[in-house]
């Protein structure tokens, strides 16, 4: 059974990432039930599997602002949405420093993506760059309905052994930085335009 770390300290009670990754660890032993309601968390406060994350992580019911309330109940949302199906305490690491999140959304959490494409095709990104825009635009419940929105298609998609940097998925639901989403996007994007070009020229190498 994996260890469930908890923030100690004060400061790190208060860091996203910190608290994200010991949620994270907690729902790793949560039982089926607990993690199917929250999964359907929305706005329902009567979620006892909610109360007990709080319990171990007061930012959870914290109420400085409602728009941070929000996204925290948000983001609790996500990770039960993201993490691996299986029996309590045998269930997959959702995290994996190395992909953030707005990557993810463009390989749709597959290592291999785009895979082999028809002669004169580009990459096509799991979330379009057009629904992408819209995200990047959104501010307050609006940001945090799309992301939710976002989530749930990468978890219909992703690989269950492709994991995704829990605490930037943390960040990006607090921090509306436009950026932090789509350079990861788009350096992945780019990333396979090229290799895709390179392969179309070693197929036609007189072209």
């Amino acid at each position: 059974m994996p260890e469930v770390v908890h923030p100690k300290t004060s400061d790190a009670g208060r860091n996203p990432g910190a608290v994200a990754l010991s949620i994270a660890a907690m729902m790793r032993v949560f039982g089926n039930g607990e993690m199917a309601a929250l999964r359907r968390l929305d706005d329902n406060p009567a979620v006892p599997a909610y109360w007990r994350l709080a319990a171990r992580h007061p930012i959870l019911s914290e109420r400085n602002t409602e728009e941070r309330h929000r996204a925290w109940r948000a983001i609790v949302q996500a990770l039960a949405i993201l993490t691996p199906k299986g029996l309590p305490g045998e269930r997959g690491d959702l995290h994996d420093p190395e992909r953030k999140l707005g990557a993810t959304l463009c390989d749709g959490g597959s290592r291999d993506w785009p895979g082999g494409l028809a002669p004169g095709t580009s990459p096509r990104p799991m979330i379009s760059e057009q629904r992408l825009a819209q995200l990047l635009a959104a501010r307050g419940s609006q940001r945090s309905v799309l992301l939710l929105r976002a989530v749930r298609a990468l978890a219909a998609s992703r690989d269950a052994a492709v994991g995704v940097d829990v605490g930037d998925l943390a960040r990006r639901f607090i921090d509306p930085d436009p950026e932090k989403l789509a350079a990861p996007y788009y350096a992945r994007l780019d990333r396979a335009e090229r290799a895709a070009k390179a392969d179309a020229t070693k197929r036609t190498p007189n072209a």
